[in-house]
């Protein structure tokens, strides 16, 4: 039974960190400017997942990992028009390096 908990327990405190870590991505993202489409931890097919604002927050099956999707991340990246002047890519170099350190919050 202590092994059960003890697994349960090191799930959550996993999801957790990876939680606060994207939250660090998105939040810098949008003081700075840019949009940030979606929040997500885990990866696989979506559990469960809401709209609020420009940002779509949600759980995905597989409870390792997590990402923040920042749009123009790359520059071969297809934006739509109103993302276009938010895209990270033509941000400034402290803005994007910012971005990338603040997972560390």
């Amino acid at each position: 039974m202590m092994f059960v908990f003890g697994v349960v327990a090191f799930a959550a405190a996993l999801l957790i960190s990876v939680a606060l870590h994207e939250c660090g991505h998105m939040w810098v993202a949008r003081a700075t400017g840019m949009k940030v489409r979606r929040y997500f931890v885990g990866f696989g097919p979506t559990l469960w997942s809401t709209r609020r604002g420009e940002t779509e927050y949600g759980v995905k099956a597989i409870p390792a990992g997590g990402f923040c999707d920042i749009a123009g991340m790359t520059v071969v990246e297809d934006l739509a028009p109103d993302e276009r002047d938010r895209a990270m890519y033509k941000q400034k170099t402290w803005k994007r390096a910012a971005v990338l350190l603040a997972g560390r919050a």
